[in-house]
């Protein structure tokens, strides 16, 4: 079908180009798509631990996990965002993250994006539940968190024929808010993106943006990059190469060396691949379907856009797993062309100071009838072939109507073509053309040059000549050392920093801080940061206390500070302890330093107009606006402040100026409503019903000092939806107004609610919780939410917090399952109690005991802990036994479970579950096929010990298969088939069938293993001795135990964590005693070997083979 759309484009190609373009059309409607339905989000707080995701650390509070997808389809229907023109139709999902779903060139029928059939998340995200195709926006963070939520979205006429679609949203975990608009004008083949980023917050911030643009893929598709490219990269850049061909291993894999990668197909890692442009230089990055001569082109200006990637799951059998029939039913696999803003790597996070914005724009657009791609930009997209012989193709498209526009092609500036024709976005250009052989000899000397009717160069294009010789750029090393190991203060302070601003998961910056102040407890920048630490964790005597030497060190002798950034940070703590003329003095300190003077007058504006000094207020609202004119806030501030002087007019257009600039703008919307400028609807559509967005709103309100107008959204919010903490919030403000019995009243209400999804997180509402608290000494449930507040922040307020709500209920399952959660990660990764271990799992036992709504994570995370201490299996096993309704509901619960059953020898009911149930799978997490494995090749093992032969030899060739519920592939490279092979072939030979065991004989003899994977040596040499018993296997089982005793370790490096926490260091000893047994048993030193068993038992007792080994199981 894609074929004859393409087809018909070309005969629309053909015919003249159109007098004019019509309007664009904009509307609402509806996308009903078969659609997999995902089970209720956790309602357990997922705190921050010790756990990477996309390279950074996780964070998942003050949102739910939505990690339990299913096989359950229905047609949906779905909200629907679009636009279209003559040239292109756009179709956005608000309520699955503001995807951009489609867009269908109309000019050929090609599908610039990923187009999807089907609704079918996956656990990708970092909630879990992800869709592929379209474009995902990923701001602040990447895979960001409400990618699979319902955002904030608007429709806007522009006035000048153009209109545009806006989603984005207030981001809960820093509070700062980003829009992105799709804009189709009537007479572009493109959509014009544009983001911007508002930092909303008083703070500093770090952030990271990605467009992450998804693409059809097939053998006949390539990746675009600029020509000028040199080098690629990877995560981190932790390895180069050259690209297009790489010239080096690239992530330690040699198989990259000499294959053209810009092919889909040539694409060598078997689990995917993913490369960034180094220092993109250029505008642009593109992807090309050569077997249908269509692609897609993504533009846009390199100095901000300066960031270029492919990130795909491969041509090989996990990706056709994940792209293929994971995350589709029948869409085919994809590729990852993605674009961003002020990053170029992953992670990579530039800051955004207090009420700053940024912003981007791009343009994208489908191209076709190119034959390669060379170059493109908003304007056009062309390419040039040049043979040797002098032949030469030219072929340009262009994003808009060009009348008599001119193509010239010339060699060091003489003319060798030149050609003038009308062209269009539906009449690509193309032709053919023969010059002398040494016009061409040189082709980076040859130029390409497109121009308007009027002489403007629209984009030229010249081909580039790499030197292969040229050293790749250095690889990045972890930047994580050992504190003491740092030689100066200076570069101790700015790893901190490094590691502080890429959020890295498994380093504290603190350590580095803390190193510094040992050496030098004045240092200034140290102070500054861990003065800001504290206090944006609401320890302000600590806070101001750091920030108080570092303002000693600074204006020592009378100097005058030239960096206000402590200043405003004590300024910060002050106004929030209500210390209004230290504040002042302050804040007005601060502003003196042009970085701090906009955040600084702002602050100021708030504290005039809670004094009710609305005049000066507004003075120091418009200083705020001098010194940054993209300071959001202030101008909002501004707005109430003139709508209560009675300057309607003048306040009506600083509000329409904000909502042009920030359409999905809160605030400015409400003073619009307020003033009667638009319709109290259009403000509801825009908060969408959702309290958390209400009181965000409120809070705006409430600390520029205007708490009636914070009250009125906050009543609005509970008359559409009650919510605990909005009721918490009205209770505080009745109480300030002296009205103690509607305070008492809503805070028995808000006492009363359902906890369930209820997770506070502004530092302001630790006040209003205390406040209730004050009414209601023993209310459990306001100890609970007080203890969520401050755990990320003060974690032993938490721990009070938790033990004062248990102590009033001490059945309140959630609660104990959060001092278990305390106790666990308390002093992670530091010098740890074991004591700690203890009762942590006493608390979650309580927990899962008083438990009534059936929370299958209690279990998972008890058992995690279990492991980690070691405790007696049969504890382990006691834990999940009789439980089977409760921990089926979540595969990592179900999995521990299976795992204590195999180890128990319920090999038959464990099968049965495994070839029947669903499991849905999590990228990185690839740990359900070995488990299938396992009880497998146990279950024949003791079918051969009962003397049944046929019924082992069922069970072995069970383990070579890969069951469709667990949506797991045969990969190219998989060690473990020598074990399996081996064991069939035995099976085979015990039940007399010698053809089929020389076969699978054979076929473990020649399965790949590397060293990492020695283990599986030893079946493959067993298989070698099978066929020929004079087979030299000696060496290679000597290097078993070699390789066994150098992966013993006693630390980890997890800089370069992807995902989740990383293998622990008993884990990797646990494997390494074992491959040492397995090494020893091969070579017949049996006495060893079993000592190698008990060594790695020691260090995991539950390491599965060595217990079957030595007769546990």
């Amino acid at each position: 079908m894609k074929k004859l759309l393409i087809c018909a484009g070309l005969l629309i190609a053909g015919l003249s180009v159109s007098a004019q373009n019509g309007p664009v059309k904009m509307w609402e409607g509806v996308e009903t798509l078969p659609t997999y339905r995902v089970n209720a989000p956790e309602k357990a707080p997922l705190f921050e631990r010790d756990f990477a995701y996309q390279r950074a650390k996780r964070g998942v509070y003050p949102y739910a996990m939505n990690d339990n997808p299913t096989i359950e389809k229905v047609d949906s229907a779905h909200r629907a965002l679009y636009l279209e023109n003559d040239y292109i139709k756009v179709c956005v999902l608000p309520d699955i993250g503001g995807r951009l779903f489609y867009a269908t060139d109309k000019t050929n029928g090609y599908e610039i994006f990923y187009r999807q059939s089907v609704i079918k998340p996956a656990n990708v995200g970092m909630l879990g539940a992800w869709i592929s195709g379209g474009v995902e926006w990923n701001v602040f963070h990447h895979h960001r968190a409400t990618s699979q939520y319902p955002i904030d979205y608007k429709l806007v006429d522009n006035g000048d024929g153009s209109k545009t679609i806006w989603v984005g949203e207030v981001e809960n975990r820093h509070r700062m808010s980003w829009a992105i608009g799709m804009t189709l004008h009537p007479d572009k083949s493109y959509i014009e993106v544009t983001g911007r980023f508002f930092n909303n917050s008083i703070d500093r911030n770090s952030m990271l943006h990605w467009n992450n643009v998804a693409t059809h893929a097939n053998e006949n598709y390539q990746i675009i990059f600029p020509e000028n490219t040199e080098f690629g990269m990877f995560h981190h850049k932790l390895s180069h190469i050259h690209w297009p061909v790489p010239q080096s291993p690239y992530k330690g894999n040699p198989e990259f060396i000499g294959k053209n990668i810009s092919w889909w197909k040539n694409l060598p890692s078997l689990t995917g691949d993913s490369v960034f442009i180094h220092d993109l230089q250029d505008d642009f990055v593109g992807g090309y379907d050569h077997g249908v001569d269509a692609g897609t082109m993504l533009a846009g200006n390199h100095n901000i856009n300066k960031g270029g990637k492919f990130w795909t799951w491969g041509p090989h059998a996990y990706g056709h797993a994940w792209d293929c029939e994971t995350l589709t039913d029948s869409d085919g696999p994809y590729v990852e062309l993605m674009t961003a803003a002020y990053s170029d790597n992953q992670p990579d996070y530039c800051w955004i100071n207090p009420q700053e914005s940024k912003e981007f724009t791009a343009y994208w657009y489908g191209i076709r009838n190119l034959n390669n791609v060379n170059r493109g930009n908003e304007k056009a997209t062309v390419n040039m072939d040049i043979n040797p012989s002098g032949e030469i193709h030219v072929a340009a498209n262009v994003t808009q109507i060009r009348r008599n526009a001119k193509v010239v092609v010339s060699h060091n500036g003489k003319v060798l073509y030149s050609k003038v024709a009308t062209m269009s976005p539906d009449k690509p250009f193309a032709d053919d053309f023969k010059v002398d052989a040494s016009e061409v000899a040189e082709p980076t000397e040859v130029l390409m040059s497109l121009y308007s009717a009027e002489g403007d160069l629209l984009i030229d294009y010249h081909p580039y000549k790499h030197d292969l010789s040229k050293p790749h750029p250095e690889d990045l090393l972890p930047v994580n050392p050992d504190p003491k190991s740092i030689q100066n203060t200076e570069e101790l302070f700015y790893v901190g920093m490094r590691n502080l601003q890429f959020h890295q998961a498994h380093t504290d910056p603190m350590d580095y801080f803390n190193e510094v102040l040992r050496r030098d407890p004045g240092d200034v920048r140290t102070n500054t940061q861990v003065g800001i630490i504290l206090r944006k964790a609401g320890n302000y005597a600590k806070a101001a206390e750091h920030l108080r030497k570092a303002i000693s060190r600074q204006s020592a002798n009378y100097t005058r500070v030239a960096d206000g950034e402590a200043m405003y940070n004590l300024g910060l703590i002050l106004k929030a302890e209500q210390k209004w003329e230290a504040a002042i003095d302050t804040l007005y300190r601060s502003a003196w330093d042009y970085e701090y003077a906009s955040a600084s007058y702002y602050q100021l504006a708030q504290i005039s107009a809670t004094l009710g000094n609305y005049k000066q207020a507004l003075q120091e609202a418009e200083m705020a606006v001098n010194y940054n004119g993209m300071n959001i806030d202030a101008k909002n501030l501004k707005t109430t402040l003139l709508r209560k002087a009675g300057k309607k007019a003048e306040a009506t257009a600083l509000a329409k100026e904000i909502v042009k600039f920030d359409p999905l703008n809160y605030y400015a919307t409400n003073e619009l409503v307020l003033m009667g400028a638009k319709s109290a609807s259009e403000l509801k559509t825009l908060l969408r019903g959702v309290p958390e967005s209400h009181l965000e709103l409120a809070m705006y309100y409430y600390n520029n000092g205007f708490a009636s107008d914070a009250k009125a959204v906050l009543t609005a919010s509970e008359s559409a939806k009650p919510y605990p903490t909005v009721e918490y919030w009205l209770g505080y403000l009745a109480d300030a107004a002296g009205d103690k019995d509607a305070a008492l009243a809503w805070f028995k209400k808000a006492e009363a609610g359902d906890i369930d999804y209820v997770f506070p997180f502004r530092l302001e509402t630790i006040t209003v919780l205390n406040k209730a608290l004050e009414y209601l000494p023993t209310s459990f449930n306001t100890w609970y939410y007080l203890g969520n507040i401050y755990y990320h922040k003060q974690p032993e307020q938490a721990l009070a917090c938790w033990e004062k709500a248990v102590e009033a209920k001490p059945d309140f399952a959630m609660a104990l399952r959060n001092l278990g959660w305390y106790w666990r990660f308390k002093n992670e990764n530091k010098a740890k109690d074991v004591k700690d271990y203890d009762k942590a799992i006493e608390y979650y036992l309580a927990a899962i005991n008083a438990d009534t709504e059936g929370n299958a994570l209690f279990l998972a995370e008890c058992d995690e802990i279990m492991e980690l201490i070691k405790a007696p299996l049969e504890d382990r096993y006691n834990l999940f036994n009789g439980k089977e309704a409760l921990y089926e509901k979540r595969y990592d619960s179900e999995t521990k479970a299976i795992k204590q059953r195999i180890l128990k020898g319920e090999y038959a009911e464990v099968l049965e579950k495994l070839q029947t149930r669903f499991y849905s799978r999590r990228e990185h997490i690839e740990d359900l096929h070995d488990i299938y494995v396992d009880v497998c090749l146990l279950s024949g093992f003791e079918a051969w010990n009962n003397g049944n032969n046929d019924e082992a030899l069922k069970f072995m060739l069970l383990a070579n298969e890969y069951p469709q519920n667990h949506g797991y592939a045969h990969l190219e490279y998989y060690a473990r088939d020598a074990q399996v092979y081996y064991n069939i072939g035995l099976a085979y030979e015990k039940v007399g069938d010698a053809e089929n065991a020389a076969k699978y004989y054979q076929m473990a003899s020649e399965v790949e293993v590397k060293p990492a994977d020695g283990i599986y040596n030893f079946e493959k040499g067993l298989a070698m001795l099978k066929l020929d018993p004079k087979a030299s296997v000696k060496a290679m089982y000597k290097d078993i135990v070699k390789v066994g005793k150098a992966s013993l370790t006693t630390y980890v490096q997890r800089f370069w964590e992807s995902f989740d926490r990383g293998p622990y260091e008993q884990d990797i000893n646990a494997a390494a005693y074992y491959m040492q047994a397995v090494g020893y048993k091969a070579l017949g030193r049996n006495f060893k070997a079993k000592r190698m068993m008990k060594k790695a038992l020691k260090e995991r007792n539950d390491h599965l083979w060595a217990n079957y080994y030595l007769g546990n199981i």
